[in-house]
């Protein structure tokens, strides 16, 4: 979902970005939140800039994002032993380290154990549709500030392609 405006002769957009690997029936969903300036209609073509949703908090906004993020993960039901034990089993047969990418899978159902930076990439979890609302209100606080701050971003200017002939 994209919501967009042309201001001046560029595309302002925030659109919303389901993670690539759906909704888990064991961990949930999560999808980010993206702010783009480019030249082009479609947010991801030609030159551009963007930032997500982390970049636009301020400090004491990334602790409460922290936050809602465990509240989040804590409501999420724990998967069986069994669940893991397969995950083992099959990555034991492609993976070179199975049990660190099931150590990894683990974690999606613990807090999180460090705080939250502008520069840090994070998702938004998602386990029932009011922890998606949650999340709706963080974005609505941030917008008016992202929004004006988008007013005054370039673009990269990219060098001149080189004709070969």
């Amino acid at each position: 979902m994209l919501f967009q405006k042309l201001v001046g002769e560029k595309y302002h957009t925030v659109w919303f970005q389901c993670d690539k690997y759906g909704c888990d029936s064991y961990s949930g969903g999560k999808f980010y939140v993206n702010f783009t300036v480019s030249e082009f209609p479609d947010p991801e073509a030609g030159a551009r800039r963007e930032e997500r949703v982390n970049y636009f908090l301020t400090d004491a906004e990334l602790v409460s994002a922290r936050d809602y993020q465990d509240k989040v993960i804590e409501s999420i039901p724990k998967p069986p032993e069994s669940y893991f034990e397969t995950l083992q089993s099959q990555f034991s047969k492609y993976a070179e380290l199975p049990t660190e990418l099931v150590d990894t899978v683990r974690s999606y159902f613990e807090p999180m154990p460090l705080p939250y930076y502008r520069h840090q990439d994070f998702a938004l979890r998602y386990w029932e549709p009011s922890d998606v609302k949650g999340w709706a209100a963080l974005v609505e606080s941030v917008l008016p500030g992202a929004t004006e701050e988008m007013q005054s971003w370039s673009l990269p200017e990219y060098p001149a392609k080189k004709v070969v002939r």
